[in-house]
């Protein structure tokens, strides 16, 4: 069974950590990136070993949206999941985000999400 790597994107390192123990003990490898230019970076990299990106919103100089934007034109395929205390309008996430969650989602849900997601 192949193990699928996740790329985790947001600018607190606690989320990161979280992500990171989360999905290591489930079996996934993580790639943290601190923000978006720097997912640039690590997906430019890495992009033939990344199977999914987890990010947040609200990060400074681009945020989650235009992140997505720029990761779906290259992989139209590539699974999204974007994790926010706040959330720009459904619509304008909907081409970019294969899933959208609130920020103190159970652990859980993001996992199932991540599998389903996978699975397609």
């Amino acid at each position: 069974m192949k193990t699928h790597t996740v790329m985790c994107v947001d600018d607190d390192a606690g989320i990161r950590e979280l992500y990171g123990s989360l999905l290591g003990q489930n079996g996934y490898q993580v790639i943290a990136a601190t923000s978006g230019r720097h997912a640039l970076h690590v997906f430019e990299s890495k992009e033939k070993e990344i199977d999914a990106v987890i990010l947040d919103y609200e990060m400074p100089g681009m945020n989650g949206l235009e992140l997505a934007a720029w990761l779906k034109q290259r992989h139209p395929k590539l699974p999204v999941i974007m994790i926010s205390g706040s959330h720009p309008e459904p619509q304008q996430m909907a081409p970019f985000v294969d899933v959208a969650m609130g920020k103190g989602v159970p652990l859980r849900h993001i996992l199932d999400r991540l599998q389903v997601l996978l699975a397609t």
